[in-house]
């Protein structure tokens, strides 16, 4: 068994892992400057916090791996299940912070259910769409696969978290892409959009959600409310310059004007400190490694390992972009931490459990599906 395991690890991804492991190390400095106090050259425990939890975390990333992502995604609807009453318990049982339920508590853990849900996810988009051939997907095909999107939507909205919830639709949407859409569903979807879009705007979106819309749309209106947060990101990015000020000098963020800058504003802390330089090549590792794990797809005629990885990729590229594009104002401020690099145990916990995923994917890619 030990020669089994052995042989398993020598067939790891080592590049796919050492971007990971690059990212979090990125993140640990970012936090650390982040939580940094200059006047007392004090650093509040985030940043080890953080660490501690990546490497209790590769013990997952190492499980899943030697489990095999096969045997994983076959029990995907019973996690699915378990995943959406989770979901269900926040609402009701979930602690109140900002206004919102997101988290739940057993003991002294506290986690984000709708986080954990994102690997949920990415095994039931494999398990949904793993059973289609080569043709376009219709009406019927894509309407039934679609109910599955609904129950954790509706779910992770009502907490309310919808920049979450349209993560999850968006990953859906770019699979189901991936995978072939026929024309006219997809003329239907654009022209079916317009046309709820002031339904949902007056009804649906929530009246902070509207404000932050609003803010996006001209940040100049309420400087000191809703548009704060857009400008002083904003600020700090552009005076980063080139070169950025240097590690630990951020002013934007050491004086406490950027808000949330150790989670959903990390990319401004970094832009501010290394620059243009330092934040795009962050972007550039990034999408190293969302080209890896799709590289590794290509490789593949399995539906299901396929499907895994495209899902993976799509969250990682989703989130990302938004995540920056929030950052620098070219799109609205919603909650979403940029993956590996902000603070938040929940969030580094599911993005590691996908690469897990995906290097299981790595390593059974020549294997034949009977064989595990």
């Amino acid at each position: 068994m030990f020669k089994k395991y052995a042989d398993i690890i020598k067939r790891f991804d080592y590049f796919l892992l050492l971007l990971v492991v690059l990212l979090v190390v990125i993140g640990f400095f970012a936090i650390y400057s982040a939580v940094y106090d200059p006047t007392d050259a004090s650093v509040q425990q985030h940043p080890y916090k953080q660490l501690s939890i990546f490497a209790a975390s590769m013990l997952l990333y190492v499980g899943i791996s030697f489990v095999g992502y096969r045997n994983i995604v076959r029990f995907a609807p019973i996690f699915y299940f378990l995943g959406c009453l989770s979901l269900l318990l926040v609402l009701f049982f979930g602690n109140l912070e900002m206004g919102a339920r997101r988290w739940l508590s057993v003991g002294s853990i506290t986690g984000q259910p709708s986080e954990f849900f994102k690997v949920v996810w990415v095994l039931m988009l494999a398990w949904v769409f793993s059973d289609l051939k080569d043709e376009r997907l219709g009406f019927v095909k894509l309407g039934i696969r679609i109910l599955w999107l609904i129950p954790p939507f509706i779910l992770v909205y009502k907490e309310p978290d919808l920049g979450t919830a349209l993560t999850y639709a968006a990953v859906w949407g770019m699979l189901s892409i991936f995978l072939g859409i026929k024309r006219v569903i997809i003329a239907l979807v654009v022209i079916g959009i317009l046309v709820a879009a002031p339904f949902a705007w007056k009804h649906l979106v929530k009246p902070f959600q509207k404000q932050r819309v609003i803010s996006f749309i001209s940040p100049d209106s309420d400087p000191s409310g809703m548009g704060y947060q857009a400008l002083q990101s904003r600020i700090a990015v552009g005076s980063g310059g080139i070169n950025g000020k240097g590690y630990l000098k951020g002013t934007q963020s050491h004086l406490r004007f950027i808000p949330e800058r150790h989670t959903d504003f990390i990319f401004s802390v970094i832009n501010e400190e290394f620059g243009f330089m330092g934040g795009g090549g962050l972007v550039l590792i990034f999408m190293m490694l969302i080209l890896r794990i799709i590289s590794i797809s290509a490789e593949l005629k399995e539906p299901q390992g396929k499907l895994v990885c495209m899902a993976a990729a799509a969250f990682l590229l989703f989130q990302f972009f938004l995540n920056s594009a929030m950052t620098i104002g070219l799109a609205p401020i919603v909650g979403i931490p940029l993956p590996f690099v902000s603070y938040g145990g929940s969030s580094l916990i599911a993005y590691v459990a996908m690469m897990g995923l995906v290097n299981s994917v790595y390593i059974c890619r020549n294997d034949s599906p009977i064989a595990s």
